[in-house]
């Protein structure tokens, strides 16, 4: 006698294989990760560290550029400041003219504690963006 062996037919599953959604996101997470560390924005400045010796810039070799509490441009000239209030557009002419006669001059910009900060950062990137200039140094007060 033979037997006869009945073929039972499989029920297809009504469940959900998320493993591969779970794969998908985790790359997804692991290239947003990495790619939000390589963004960057700001203006390329070199800036001084407050603890380093006193810089040797003086008005024959270099361009100071003084930013008052009011907003105002100003030059130093031979140790003093310039009583003339410049506008940024004022300003980006003179420096280019500067370093036009002589390229190799210090680029150094103060800012007054109760300046606004947009005006330096303004100055700064109009520098970078129309006269070219990438080295830039901020003075500060020796640290106490």
């Amino acid at each position: 006698m033979a037997h006869l062996i009945r073929r039972t037919r499989r029920r297809p599953k009504a469940e959900i294989n998320v493993v591969p959604y779970i794969d998908v996101m985790l790359v997804l997470m692991v290239i947003l990760m990495i790619t939000a560390t390589a963004i960057t924005a700001g203006v390329d400045v070199d800036l001084p560290n407050a603890s380093a010796p006193p810089s040797v810039a003086t008005a024959e070799n270099s361009i100071i550029i003084e930013i008052t509490a009011e907003g105002e441009y100003h030059f130093i000239t031979a140790g003093d400041r310039d009583e003339v209030a410049y506008t940024i557009d004022e300003t980006i002419d003179l420096v280019q003219s500067r370093l036009q006669q002589k390229p190799d001059l210090l680029v150094l910009v103060g800012g007054d504690k109760g300046a606004d900060y947009g005006k330096v950062v303004e100055l700064l990137s109009m520098m970078n963006e129309v006269a070219g200039i990438d080295k830039v140094s901020l003075m500060t007060n020796p640290a106490k």
